[in-house]
């Protein structure tokens, strides 16, 4: 046809013109692979709702069936009720030191989203160069690794006491703890992909001219990236789940400390709303991180 060119089929020598082409690309036949795979992502997204579901059911049939004293296992409709007064309630404590729910909801989850990423950006940086210095040096690693092994294996409730001791109670013991379990993590990734790096990449980089100082930003840093990223998500998830530990040391604003007070109060609803808060911007902060991270290693998955 004029306008139109084409191609030979091998087998039956017959000729398949581009307009012959275009109407199959129109009607969805060769974008077929990408839509299967959103059509996966949909089904993995709603097989991922299975779990959370029968458990709500569960814990419905538990309250109407009364398995546990309905003093101590709240419906979740007294869950939601007691999240409605917690966003949007009226917040009438003005006392210092008392710790308010009603209302708090903002007070509280910055408090401990403030006290979470400040202590662990500070974890992270160090932990990244106590890491590299552990893994590109073998006088560092043999001053240093026994004493930070035997410190990486004292359980965190064992620095709690030490801390209140210390520190007293307050906000500096609360960010000790929260910045200890945040730490070994960033520095066994680091410390453990800096020391894999192929020798064959390090000897590249010096034929082309690298100087040695430079090799840990040039070579090491970049081929380690993918697994300090992973220890990143790690120590991001223990600074969170830290943030509860650290606020049994006596400070007034936070999701721990609302949990404390209302477990105090045997307020076993307004504990569950903090479970969940947990929960959900714990799940988000990895989210966020794993999707901030995906441009720099996007080289990984070649």
């Amino acid at each position: 046809m004029p306008g139109s060119t084409g191609r030979s089929d091998a087998a039956d020598g017959s000729v398949v013109t581009d307009d012959a082409v275009e109407p199959l690309a129109v009607s969805g036949v060769l974008t077929k692979p990408a839509t299967a795979r959103s059509g996966r992502r949909r089904q993995r997204r709603l097989v991922g709702l299975v779990v959370p579901v029968a458990v709500l059911l569960s814990w419905q049939l538990a309250w109407d069936f009364e398995l546990k004293p309905r003093s101590i296992l709240p419906s979740p409709h007294q869950v939601v009720t007691a999240a409605d007064a917690f966003f949007f309630g009226e917040n009438t404590v003005t006392l210092s030191g008392i710790v308010p729910f009603k209302g708090a909801a903002w007070l509280h989850i910055s408090a401990s989203l403030e006290r979470c990423v400040t202590t662990w950006v500070l974890a992270v940086i160090v932990g990244l160069v106590l890491g590299l210095g552990l893994g590109l040096s073998s006088w560092v690693a043999d001053l240093l690794e026994p004493f930070t092994n035997a410190l990486r294996a004292v359980p965190l409730f064992a620095w709690l006491p030490l801390a209140a001791v210390q520190f007293g109670i307050g906000e500096p013991p609360a960010r000790i703890l929260i910045f200890i379990g945040a730490l070994w993590p960033v520095v066994v990734a680091t410390t453990d992909s800096v020391a894999r790096v192929p020798r064959a990449h390090v000897e590249t980089a010096r034929m082309l001219g690298t100087p040695r100082s430079r090799l840990w930003r040039r070579v090491y840093f970049p081929s380690a990236l993918p697994e300090i990223l992973t220890g990143l998500r790690l120590s991001l998830t223990l600074a969170w789940t830290c943030v509860i530990v650290g606020e049994l040391l006596g400070v007034s604003r936070g999701i721990g400390a609302m949990m404390i007070a209302a477990r105090e109060a045997g307020a076993t609803d307004q504990i569950i709303v903090g479970v969940f808060l947990f929960a959900l911007i714990g799940y988000t902060g990895d989210r966020l991180l794993r999707m901030l991270a995906r441009p720099l290693v996007r080289w990984s998955d070649a």
